[in-house]
């Protein structure tokens, strides 16, 4: 693949960025590749003969910060098919590739020479909604609509057969890379990421049976609130963007989206030793 174009997103609240983005330019630009930065990074470094938010030209996007910020850099990515590296600026960095100590002449040297390889993650999506807007690398979570504490009574079908009448705090589809997210913290299970599924995690249920359960990433799991409570619930994709659930729309249908998540991959990782790791640094 020959790299013309080379994105740069940045997290406004990661001030280390600027630095690292500023040696990123120069690298890129000593060896004639374009460079474009989304509007908060273009503002905050004024560089002159940079594009601004135009990311369909590029063929790589570089992403700094943690996880959070590589997930609204799949905003960028998932229209126009784009492979993410991400840099880590952040704690838990499941996400990212590299830290920042290992950007130099002979990385991104290998990099626009293509000497690494791409990790498909697959996404999920709402039926009846735009997949390459609206979709969810980590997790879609049904939950109540305000902050009352009452009981929220959903019920999900998998392929059209019941799996589970819950009340509770709601409940929670995760993919396989964000088994480790939520999901993981409400009772799921660790899933390793090359897996190819869904987990359904309930959240906090108001009874013994209700366990997490794992299902092939092509069932299409429906997920209906109780006739009493439309209105009072919400689904909520990655944390960033909500679908209210409503008289209009009393379920939503949670399957894979056409387009996977694709990440740059210098490194064999081993994920048991990067897992014992990330969320050891995090109860610190």
């Amino acid at each position: 693949m020959s790299v013309r174009c080379v994105g740069i997103h940045w997290n406004p609240s990661k001030s280390t960025g600027l630095d690292v983005a500023r040696r990123l330019i120069d690298l890129l630009d000593r060896r004639g590749v374009e460079v474009c930065l989304n509007s908060s990074l273009h503002e905050a470094l004024n560089a002159p003969g940079t594009l601004v938010e135009r990311f369909e030209l590029c063929q790589l996007l570089i992403v700094l910060g943690g996880d959070g910020t590589i997930l609204s850099g799949l905003d960028r990515a998932i229209p126009y098919d784009i492979p993410i590296l991400g840099i880590n600026l952040g704690r838990l960095g499941f996400l990212s590739e590299i830290e920042t100590e290992e950007l130099d002449e002979r990385f991104i040297d290998r990099l626009l020479a293509g000497d690494y390889s791409i990790d498909a993650r697959t996404t999920m999506m709402i039926e009846g909604q735009d997949p390459y807007r609206v979709f969810a690398l980590n997790d879609i979570v049904i939950t109540r609509a305000t902050p009352s504490v009452r009981i929220l009574s959903l019920e999900y079908e998998a392929n059209g057969t019941l799996v589970d009448c819950i009340s509770g705090d709601g409940l929670i589809v995760a993919t396989a890379t964000g088994s480790t997210a939520y999901s993981l913290s409400a009772g799921g299970p660790v899933v390793l990421p090359g897996l190819d599924c869904f987990v359904l995690t309930p959240v906090c249920p108001h009874t013994l049976n209700a366990r997490p359960v794992v299902v092939s990433a092509d069932e299409r799991i429906t997920i209906r609130t109780r006739d009493e409570q439309q209105g009072d619930a919400r689904a909520v994709l990655d944390g960033r963007r909500i679908l209210h659930m409503d008289r209009q729309m009393p379920e939503i249908t949670i399957c894979r989206s056409p387009r996977p998540a694709r990440f740059v991959r210098f490194h064999e990782k081993n994920y048991f030793g990067l897992l014992r790791s990330k969320l050891s640094e995090w109860t610190h």
